[in-house]
């Protein structure tokens, strides 16, 4: 068994030692307030920014920007405000809003660990602070004494959520899986996985997402993900709804794991195999002319806006390919577009946990009524 840290002792004692809290929005409720934020509809703030005000500020944004808010960041602003509870962190700040409020050594903390402010949870005299934060190369929160040197980190993460998610190279005209030197250097948890299907071929494999692993890849690729984010602990909800904290080390020890690799994931770029994006034109009767694709509409298949308004935003060659409905000419049954224009989407590779089986008691239990671990 792995020991426990001095900083995961530290924060994992005072967070058991609280009775234990719910989080201050439950899944359900979470589920009815994202959907209605995805469509754009009108919701009233005032109680959702009385009970959680990070949660009516993402939302605000969000509706302001034009953009999609994500579940993600609806769980993480409920769980950092149900610790904040919790601890007594009783004033609320947006460091997005008011970049002055945070002193400057705690700016400096921060900053050496990969993190930019967004909302701080503190007592009056600030001598304490929860702080969300946000970065591609850091956790979800620090907890933070203005007269302690340590920082403990903090990630918060839905009880069925990935560890982390990768965009893998680009493969080539064979479409098979390529590991590169400079995506092991960034990603070294993934290396034992893309060892074990290092014979994957995108083309062969699309329309279904890789999912044979060994344990003990998928292990290493969930734990050292927070290990290289220097995670402390990780905040998730169990079973009942209680906000739980657990060790990042040993999550393994309370989720069911699992490793993916997707051929087609969210992001894209212009398509990048030619070659092959031809043939599966020609596959599907459509004619290509001087670099122009004209194909029939029922040979493809309609990619929808999200937020539920079945607008058409875009036709799908294959799961791999598709093209934007404003880079189309609409000719009745046919459509019009340039090879140009086609967007491949990239493949990834993750690692996924699922704390469906979690429940408060067992991990106090486990960590502070059985002996010291």
């Amino acid at each position: 068994m792995i020991p426990l840290t001095k900083a995961q002792k530290e924060i994992m004692a005072e967070f058991y030692g609280f009775a234990p809290h719910k989080v201050i929005f439950n899944k359900t409720e979470r589920g009815i307030l994202w959907t209605a934020a995805s469509k754009k509809a009108t919701l009233d703030l005032g109680p959702i920014r009385a009970k959680c005000p990070a949660l009516a500020h993402q939302i605000e944004k969000s509706y302001g920007l034009g953009g999609n808010i994500q579940s993600a960041v609806f769980s993480e602003c409920v769980y950092a405000q149900t610790l904040a509870n919790m601890m007594r962190l009783d004033t609320f700040t947006n460091c997005l809003e008011d970049r002055a409020f945070l002193p400057r050594e705690i700016s400096a903390q921060l900053k050496s660990n990969n993190l930019v402010p967004r909302y701080a949870y503190s007592n009056r005299e600030k001598s304490r602070m929860l702080i969300q934060a946000g970065g591609c190369k850091g956790i979800d929160s620090a907890l933070i004494a203005a007269a302690d040197p340590n920082i403990y980190t903090i990630e918060f993460k839905e009880p069925k959520a990935k560890a982390s998610e990768a965009d893998l190279p680009q493969y080539q005209e064979d479409g098979k899986l390529r590991i590169t030197p400079s995506f092991l250097e960034k990603y070294p948890q993934y290396e034992r996985m893309l060892t074990e299907q290092k014979d994957l071929n995108f083309f062969e494999k699309m329309g279904s997402n890789e999912k044979h692993f060994s344990p003990e890849s998928v292990d290493i690729a969930v734990t050292d993900n927070y290990v290289k984010k220097y995670a402390d602990v990780v905040c998730t909800e169990d079973k009942n709804g209680y906000l739980v904290m657990l060790p990042a080390n040993q999550l393994s020890l309370w989720a069911d794991i699992a490793g993916e690799i997707r051929p087609a994931g969210r992001n894209h770029s212009r398509a990048w195999t030619p070659n092959a994006l031809k043939r599966f034109i020609a596959e599907k009767g459509g004619n290509i002319d001087d670099s122009v694709v004209t194909i029939n509409k029922s040979a493809l298949s309609a990619r929808k806006e999200r937020g539920g308004n079945g607008k058409i935003s875009g036709y799908k060659i294959n799961s791999l390919f598709f093209v934007y409905a404003c880079n189309c000419t609409d000719l009745g049954d046919r459509i019009r577009f340039g090879l140009q224009d086609v967007q491949q989407l990239k493949p990834t590779i993750a690692g996924k946990i699922y704390f469906t089986k979690l429940k408060y008691n067992n991990v106090k239990r486990y960590y502070f009524e059985e002996g010291e671990r």
